[in-house]
């Protein structure tokens, strides 16, 4: 195993397990904690007329449904990713009916095959 595979392999056991529980049992505090950076990313995805949105590290998923909610009335789409399965598991959840602005991928982002744009 090279250094590489080590680091990945040790962060998906860590968000795959407690730190992952932990995050998703703390989601309304944490929430609550990461509003006003929540809101600045919101402001400035619609300022700039963002049409497709990727939130990396998206955790369960409430910046990504923020944006998804702003951008969607003008077709706009915010896909959320991350490498931990409870966390998307309740990102997907939350997210409801509102699938059509939302999409959330449970996969590490440095080796999954994102579109070009």
């Amino acid at each position: 195993m090279d250094d590489k595979q080590a680091p990945d392999d040790t962060a998906k056991a860590v968000w795959n397990g407690v730190a992952g529980q932990n995050w998703v049992e703390a989601q309304g505090l944490l929430d609550d904690m990461f509003r006003g950076f929540e809101e600045r990313l919101v402001a400035d995805c619609v300022e700039q007329g963002a049409r497709r949105v990727l939130d990396v590290g998206c955790g369960t998923g409430a910046t990504t449904l923020a944006i998804a909610r702003a951008l969607g009335p003008q077709g706009g789409r915010c896909t959320g990713i991350d490498i931990s399965e409870p966390m998307i598991a309740l990102a997907r959840e939350r997210a409801g009916t509102d699938r059509d602005a939302v999409l959330f991928i449970c996969d590490d982002a440095e080796d999954h095959p994102l579109p070009e744009a």
